[in-house]
């Protein structure tokens, strides 16, 4: 069985934990409906809703997604759940997608469903 990852944050090309998955074969641009991305700062949370969240796709190992569900926070901060993502083509299949567990409430919501990383900076 192939293991399909939708990966809409830091995992993405160019986000600061895309290392994870830089070796492993990117499929393409997707989308997930049915979903709404919340911006929590240094990361964004998925969360089922009303909208749609644009991302990235991987074939990956188990493995790695085990490892990727410690990295997560699984089954605390995230829960991995296997989705429905069309690629910009109109193909669609299943992926592992990380749904966010906690609460968005006070959180701006990312109204255009495409999450860009920021870099912080912390007083030393």
């Amino acid at each position: 069985m192939r293991n399909y990852l939708f990966v809409y944050g830091t995992l993405k090309r160019g986000g600061s934990r895309h290392w994870i998955l830089q070796d492993f074969p990117f499929l393409g641009r997707a989308k997930a409906k049915g979903f709404v991305l919340y911006d929590l700062g240094p990361y964004p949370a998925m969360v089922y809703g009303d909208g749609l969240v644009y991302g990235e796709v991987y074939d990956v190992p188990e493995e790695v997604l085990r490892d990727l569900d410690w990295v997560e926070g699984v089954p605390v901060l995230y829960r991995r759940e296997l989705i429905k993502v069309v690629f910009e083509d109109g193909f669609s299949l299943k992926a592992w997608a990380y749904i966010y567990n906690g609460n968005v409430k006070g959180f701006p919501r990312i109204e255009s469903g495409e999450w860009r990383e920021k870099t912080f900076y912390f007083p030393s």
